[in-house]
């Protein structure tokens, strides 16, 4: 009998384990710290390496850390995607695989590992999975309830993506899609999934914590919004969205439509990028829906 949990699961994460992608800029080493002993204290002896790159400005403490630390010479100014793509890159290319995203703000839940893969072994043909999360505020206070669209699939946030290697052709993506995209960066991943006709399993049990930086988030628990919110100008942004750039750059021929985008989401009056944006065409990715009620 083989007691080696990484062979137990050689076609749910490769031999060299999974890669998590984590862009920074100024978070304090406090935040970055959170982030990546969220990665290390990962249950189930399951492989993980944590690749950090620093968008222009990088923090020297983390060259003592046990990660690939990669520094860009100047910040890009694109939400951190391009740190994504660079990094997204890299570890395809040292044979990690899935390759997963994690915010620097944000952090894992003990068991997301271990959750990733028990939803790979249930769906076994999906090409990209979408992980649960729970959002806090800025202190960490909760927030409760999960988005409308979390549950639909019509969005997937960044931190709860999952890519495995049929999948791969989208990690470029991050640094080809428009700078202005930056702030609905997974709502493009997402319709390049579609594009792409991807498979999508997903799961409603959180396993990611997502600090939200958005009015709604405040309103929520009837707190008033401070004045360094991350809300997006949904007016300004869609004004800019070239669909022959984004063809030129990517080769996707998107066509999001502009109404549907620029109103809010029935029965909402959240202002963040996870509650308005581009609608997915229901038919053509799959979403194959599960519930993992045992985490642990």
């Amino acid at each position: 009998m083989d007691d080696n949990p990484q062979s137990s699961t050689a076609s749910l994460i490769g031999p060299m384990g999974a890669a998590v992608i984590t862009p920074y800029h100024k978070e304090s080493i406090q935040v970055l710290e959170r982030c990546h002993l969220s990665c290390i204290h990962q249950g189930g002896n399951l492989l993980l390496r944590h690749i950090m790159v620093a968008d222009g400005s990088p923090q020297k403490d983390l060259e003592n850390w046990d990660i690939d630390h990669i520094i860009l010479p100047h910040a890009h100014g694109d939400n951190g995607n391009t740190p994504r793509c660079i990094g997204a890159i890299s570890a395809m290319n040292q044979g990690y695989w899935p390759i997963l995203f994690l915010d620097a703000d944000n952090w894992f839940k003990p068991w997301h590992l271990k959750t990733v893969v028990a939803l790979k072994q249930r769906h076994p043909k999906a090409d990209v999975l979408a992980m649960g999360r729970e959002c806090v505020l800025p202190d960490e206070t909760p927030i409760p309830g999960i988005q409308d669209e979390d549950l639909e699939g019509r969005h997937i946030d960044t931190s709860c993506y999952v890519f495995y290697p049929t999948a791969f052709r989208v990690l470029s993506l991050w640094g080809m899609m428009p700078t202005y995209m930056g702030p609905i960066c997974d709502r493009f991943i997402r319709e390049a999934i579609t594009y792409y006709d991807l498979a999508v399993a997903g799961t409603d049990v959180p396993s990611v914590v997502f600090t939200a930086h958005y009015s709604w988030a405040y309103q929520s628990l009837n707190r008033s919004v401070p004045d360094d919110v991350h809300d997006i100008n949904w007016t300004s942004l869609l004004n800019q969205v070239d669909f022959d750039e984004i063809y030129r750059r990517t080769g996707l021929q998107l066509s999001w439509n502009r109404q549907s985008t620029s109103r809010k989401v029935s029965g909402s009056n959240q202002d963040g990028s996870s509650l308005r944006g581009p609608h997915r065409d229901q038919t053509k990715t799959s979403v194959l829906q599960t519930d993992l009620n045992n985490p642990e």
